[in-house]
């Protein structure tokens, strides 16, 4: 038997989350997305251990199942379908952010399987055609738009400035020290479940009809996710912090369902308790809440958070300076 793994970072979406999704940056010229990959991560394990034309999957605490290559609506089935469509193949998921985290977690899941049976194929592809390919059949599966920015910060890792350009983003990877951000940047999972395809399609439909408050909030976001590239690479705390908060405040015009009642409570505590910005990740509802703080605020912050949320955790503190690896196990 011959057995591969491959792992991937999640992502934190600092600024410009949404716009990522054609056409909406093309819409909005100067459009940029900027991100940062984490410490947390995703692992998965592969092995060609199953019968021909069968696919199993499994997590690290679950038995084995099987999957039908029938059955469109499931991530596994679309990725391992692509790459090995003849099957024969275990899946098992080792390690993942909480379903609803709001961090790219199916992004990173996607990277991270294709990843791993192209090193058990003895296989490589771009990362061009890698990220193109895994958007495309993330948005069959969900039968919606998605964008880039989750796939490219789980392909490439780092601190990265998306512009979101005519033709095909142009990638910037940000010279940002990860020591000096690690220090003033915290997610914290809320344990608040999100479904960001709901959000993002009123987004979308709105801005096609050209409803001009969407227009407008675009707008800001994108201003706003400027100001943030142009703070960290001049590390400016305060400025960065400014950019974070501009960005939170022109998202949640977009919809209600952006900030729901709860999600505004943990906003309170954390800017209460020293921090200087609070926004969701992703395209908000609950999920996960980036925190941009002084370093000293930190313990104070997190503590504060995790009391007032049972269900919460914190997710990760650092940035993961690598993206999407891959190794043999056999």
């Amino acid at each position: 038997m011959h057995a591969a793994e491959g792992r991937a970072p999640c992502r934190a979406d600092l600024a410009g989350g949404t716009l990522d999704i054609w056409p909406l940056g093309i819409l909005h010229p100067g459009s940029v997305t900027v991100n940062a990959a984490l410490a947390e991560e995703v692992l998965v394990r592969v092995d060609d251990g199953a019968d021909a034309g069968e696919l199993w999957h499994a997590t690290h605490d679950a038995v084995w199942r099987p999957l039908r290559f029938e059955d469109h609506s499931d991530l596994t089935v679309a990725v391992v379908g692509w790459l090995r469509p003849e099957g024969g193949v275990r899946v098992r998921v080792e390690r993942q952010p909480p379903v609803g985290s709001g961090l790219g977690g199916s992004s990173s899941y996607a990277v991270a399987l294709a990843a791993a049976l192209l090193e058990l194929a003895g296989a490589t592809i771009a990362d061009e055609e890698l990220v193109a390919v895994v958007r495309d059949l993330e948005a069959r599966v969900l039968q919606a738009p998605t964008g880039v920015q989750d796939h490219w910060a789980a392909v490439r890792g780092g601190v990265l400035a998306l512009h979101l350009e005519p033709g095909a983003p142009r990638l910037e990877p940000l010279d940002v020290s990860p020591r000096w951000l690690d220090e003033r940047l915290t997610v914290v999972y809320t344990g608040v479940r999100h479904s960001s395809g709901m959000v993002n399609w009123q987004v979308i439909r709105r801005r096609l009809e050209g409803e001009s408050e969407t227009v407008a909030a675009l707008d800001a976001i994108a201003a706003a996710a400027r100001a943030c590239r142009a703070a960290l690479l001049e590390g400016d705390e305060t400025a960065v912090g400014d950019a974070i908060a501009a960005e939170w405040a022109a998202r949640r015009r977009l919809a209600p369902e952006v900030c729901p009642p709860e999600l505004d409570r943990l906003t309170e505590i954390a800017v209460r308790t020293g921090a200087r910005a609070v926004k969701a990740c992703g395209a908000g509802g609950g999920g996960s809440m980036l925190v941009w703080h002084p370093p000293e605020r930190r313990a104070a912050i997190e503590a504060a958070l995790l009391a007032a949320a049972p269900e919460g955790r914190v997710i990760a503190r650092g940035v993961a300076t690598r993206g999407v690896s891959a190794r043999r196990t056999d």
